[in-house]
């Protein structure tokens, strides 16, 4: 029952049966009623009920969810309205759950009540059995009557025991009967699973009570679950039966084996829920209060015959209805996949999609604008989207195409894509609003480049068959560089074989090996595993319930290859170090070997192993180097198994890199650009919420953010750089610069454009600039932005504000910045004065430094500065050269000529010339050096602490220094600065 939107599915036709004898049966014995409302009534014993016969709620079987929150293990709290905008708050009040007359009822009420997270206008229970009885397998059935009016979500349902497949959905949800207060005739059956959620998905039907029978009258909702399919009833009748679903865990390469997540134990819930995404919210005609009552709950289980063995889901050809909208010639599903058709622009949300060729989706209820037009590349014709405003989702912007897809069917989306720059796209393939927003894909994210690059996904429709699906490819909340798609092709591939052997791509864990624990891919669980004998008798097996792969052999052969499970496509990249680790056991003690051997298994990178057995589960390692000049792309991990008899079982086995070898010639090792806002705020962009009010500007080579309201969240005041490409397995350093003119903190991360964070820091600013550093390991590839949150802080709130921001680096650990490319090189240009006076300016002070008076000239190949009067600094005259390269860590030897008709001092300072007070920065302290009527050579050394920067200067003050600043003539020739 979370994170729902409203299930829409096909309606059931009604048949009458058993409808009145079920009203009548809520005072018969309680054999009575379980010979009632099934026809199969002969083949179940009951095992656990709750009559509600007493004048207390049974403790020992139910507990209760308390509040309005969803809360980690940790208890703390994650989201609100119980991830489904719920309003009402569940108690254990007796006000709200209580048994009167021989059923039990739920309460919901109009009262305000708060705690430490909120305010709610609602209350409500909801009673579980979690912790107190869980079953897996059997039938279920309650008789119930629940109420009506808008906004009302009367529900029973039930979830694992344990997340046994990771989070909500990927260990599964079974509804077994959910209530529209404002459908009083309308029940729904559904189940929830796939992968954790946003990519969970949903599958179910409705049934339709008579007329006058809604559900406020007493119905018996039933549900049996078998291994592989769970069937539902009302009334006796069955109604729906699902045989297909599926589970995914985050870090497997494959789902698990079926029936998972429907294969464990499952607790019930009972609840009444107010507001939210499957009803709404209520309104003025809704009653308050309301209540749920239940007059019975019992669990069955077979007992004349066996649960039935569960069947592989199977893969039909898809036939589509004649009004369909039937596939091209050569099998495409998408038409005009040439963009010879206009496209549909949509720019309001009552004009309807072309139901056959391409649709431009950018309605103003989420801020995207822009155009398509067609753009031929290589002689192929492109959509090309030009994105004026992402806006704030990223479905701000779409394009979309209708298509047919049927039940049952595997599915291949494929196309080609580029932007101006790098940028995320995120695809999907799903249903309309007259399903309620369905999805049959998974939400796919794409990295596109300036290349043209083919890219492609395939899914199960699972969903009965919708002849209005849509392939949408989402364009907004993501910058505004251009997008092009083109080669569009959506086929069907169902039944096609898969090659499980071919090159593997290390899984988001790091492991390199698919399906190590065994309970994944097709029911025998040997998936992406192969066995081959030679010379031996033997076999191999996974068992459902131990889920270790054993092998049982009757004839070892002569070899210890002559029994071998192997994995093929392992990616062993050279010059790194490998770490394998395994569970296993024999039924007697004895040997294995374990093995890395190359594509055509002809060479052995890690020489066979013996492995020591015996009859207890112990875990084992394996480590091996690649040689330095061998990279293998589609490896093969061995396990050898011949020349012995005994049975040997194999769990969880693991093939990790544990050194960090990264062979980074196709990685940007500076992904962040202009962090020196040098370059103003170009490549950089940034937020300011509603709520919020500030400026963020670049001044004086820093970001200055102005902040006079900071806002309700930590990113109502965002600057940020989006697009940054970062690899897989890189350490990445980031670091940066910061101060506030009033002490807070601030939140700095980097994640992509799903919001999944892979850095996520704090720093505590002062009025003095401070350096930041720290360092991120990247676990997958991914195209990602950094983000400084400048809204709310622990200190909030402020009032008016000023946050200064510079020197932002993030960069592959260890990795120097390049030298870019300059006006000026690392030293001086035109040091010997060869070309006069170019690349030298001078300065003759103003009415704040006091007026100095002269001219510069070259004479003979010297620079000569001819002083007639000298201001009030020392700075008052001084001749110049800016644009020098100076980089953070580096030593510098300057080196010159220079003397003076009369004896007088000069300063030397290099730094960084600012646009306002202080004027400038120093790189260096002050050099002061005695002139005399001597051309002598000068020399000094100084080591660049400031980050890098390519608009260094150097200054050469002739102007008023004490001890020295007589108005003479200045000579200097062959200028030189050198990086040591």
């Amino acid at each position: 029952m979370k994170k729902k939107l409203a299930i829409i599915m096909s309606a059931m036709l009604l048949m009458q049966g058993n409808l009145l004898a079920a009203e009548a049966s809520s005072k018969l014995s309680q054999n009575e009623k379980v010979e009632l409302n099934h026809s199969n009534k002969s083949e179940w014993s009951l095992v656990w009920s709750d009559e509600f016969d007493g004048t207390e709620i049974d403790h020992t079987k139910w507990g209760y969810d308390i509040g309005n929150w969803m809360k980690d293990r940790d208890g703390k709290a994650i989201t609100s309205g119980w991830g489904n905008n719920e309003k009402e708050y569940y108690t254990d009040s007796k006000e709200n759950s209580y048994v009167k007359d021989g059923k039990l009822v739920i309460k919901e009420k109009k009262e305000q009540v708060s705690d430490e997270l909120g305010t709610y206008e609602y209350t409500s229970a909801k009673l579980k059995t979690k912790n107190l009885y869980s079953k897996k397998y059997g039938r279920y059935e309650i008789k119930a009557k629940m109420p009506t009016g808008k906004g009302l979500w009367p529900a029973i349902w039930m979830l694992p025991e344990d997340d046994k497949y990771g989070s909500w959905a990927a260990s599964g949800e079974i509804d077994i009967a959910e209530g529209w207060g404002s459908r009083p005739n309308t029940v729904a059956g559904t189940i929830h699973y796939g992968e954790s959620w946003p990519n969970n998905k949903f599958i179910g039907k409705e049934y339709t009570l008579p007329k006058q029978r809604g559900v406020d009258k007493w119905h018996t909702y039933a549900l049996e679950w078998e291994p592989g399919e769970i069937r539902w009833y009302v009334d006796g009748e069955l109604y729906e039966t699902q045989n297909k679903w599926y589970s995914k865990g985050k870090d497997n390469a494959a789902k698990y084996s079926f029936p998972a997540p429907f294969d464990q134990e499952f607790y019930l819930i009972m609840n009444l829920a107010v507001g939210g995404n499957f009803d709404g919210d209520p309104d003025a005609t809704t009653k308050f209060p309301s209540q749920m009552e239940i007059d019975y709950v019992r669990v069955y289980d077979l007992k004349k015959r066996d649960y039935r063995e569960p069947v592989e889901p199977a893969l039909e050809p898809v036939v589509l209805p004649d009004n369909a909208k039937q596939p091209l010639a050569d099998g495409n599903l998408i038409y005009d996949n040439q963009y010879e058709q206009p496209v549909t622009d949509i720019a309001q949300s009552d004009i309807d999609l072309n139901p056959l060729y391409w649709n431009f989706v950018h309605l103003p209820d989420f801020g995207g604008s822009g155009s398509v037009s067609k753009d031929p590349i290589n002689g192929v014709n492109f959509s090309k989207i030009t994105i004026e405003n992402p806006g704030t989702q990223l479905y701000s912007l779409q394009q979309i195409q209708n298509l047919s897809l049927g039940k049952g069917g595997k599915y291949k989306v494929s196309f080609d894509a580029k932007s101006a720059t790098a940028r995320n796209m995120m695809v999907k393939v799903g249903a309309g609003a007259s399903r309620g927003w369905a999805k049959y894909s998974n939400e796919e994210t794409f990295m596109l480049s300036d290349q043209v690059q083919t890219y492609g996904f395939t899914f199960d429709m699972l969903n009965d068959t919708d002849l209005e699906s849509r392939l949408e490819f989402n364009l907004g909340g993501n910058g505004t560089s251009p997008v092009w798609i083109g080669n569009v092709r959506v086929e069907d591939i169902t039944g096609l074989p898969e090659d499980y052997d071919a090159a593997k791509q290390p899984l988001p864990d790091g492991n390199h090996v698919y399906n190590g624990t065994f309970d994944q891919g097709s029911m025998d669980r040997m998936t992406y595993w192969n066995f081959v004998t030679a010379g031996a008798s033997a076999n191999v097996s996974v068992n459902e319930a131990t889920r270790e792969l054993h092998v049982s052999t009757q004839d070892g052969g002569a070899n210890p290859d002559a029994v071998q499970v192997n994995q093929k496509g392992m990616y062993f990249v050279k010059g790194n170090d490998y770490k394998a680790t395994f569970k296993a056991r024999a039924d007697q003690p004895r040997t294995i070997q374990v093995d890395f051997r190359s594509q055509d298994g002809k060479t052995s990178f890690s020489g066979p192993q013996t492995i020591e057995l015996t009859p207890t589960m112990e875990e084992k390692t394996v480590a091996f180097t690649m040689p330095d000049t061998v990279t293998d792309e589609n490896g093969q991990f061995v396990f050898n198994f011949g020349g012995q008899t005994a049975d040997v079982y194999l769990d969880d086995v693991r093939l990790i890199k544990t050194s960090d070898d990264v062979d980074y010639g196709n990685i940007d090792l500076f992904p962040l650009k202009n962090g020196s806002f040098n370059d103003g705020l170009n490549t950089w962009s940034n937020y300011i919420h509603f709520d919020a009010s500030a400026q963020i500007i670049a001044d004086n080579g820093e970001a200055k953010v102005a902040i006079g309201n900071e806002g309700n969240e930590t990113w109502s005041v965002l600057l940020q750089q989006e697009n940054m490409s970062l690899a897989k397995g890189v350490t990445y350093e980031v670091s940066f610069d910061a101060r506030s003119t009033k002490p807070r903190d601030i939140e700095v991360t980097v994640e992509n454009a799903q919001y999944n964070r892979y850095f996520d820091q704090k720093a505590a600013l002062t009025d003095q600039m401070q350096s930041y550093t720290f360092d991120l390991k990247m676990p997958t590839d991914d195209l990602t932005a950094i983000k400084f949150q400048l809204g709310k802080s622990s200190s909030s709130p402020l009032g008016a504000h000023d946050v200064f921001i510079d020197n932002v680096v993030l960069k592959v650990k260890g990795m120097e910045p390049p030298v870019p490319e300059t006006t000026k090189t690392a030293g001086i240009d035109n040091g010997t004065f060869d070309q006069g006076t170019d690349d030298w300016s001078a300065w003759w002070g103003d009415q704040w430094s006091g007026y100095a008076g002269g001219t510069m000239t070259s004479e003979n190949g010297k620079l000569k500065v001819d002083i007639t009067q000298v201001g009030g600094a020392s700075y008052s005259p001084q001749v110049y050269q800016k644009d020098l390269l100076f980089q953070k860590g580096a030593s510098y030897t300057v080196e010159f000529d220079a003397s003076a008709d009369i004896a007088r001092k000069m300063n030397i300072n290099i730094g960084k010339e600012l646009t306002s007070d202080p004027w400038f920065i120093s790189y260096a302290p002050t050099q002061t050096f005695d002139l005399t009527s001597e051309i002598k050579r000068y020399s000094f050394t100084f080591t660049m602490t400031e980050d890098t920067f390519s608009d260094g200067k150097i200054v050469f003050e002739l102007g008023n220094i004490a001890g020295g600043n007589a108005a003479t003539t200045v000579y200097l020739d062959n200028i030189n600065i050198s990086k040591n």
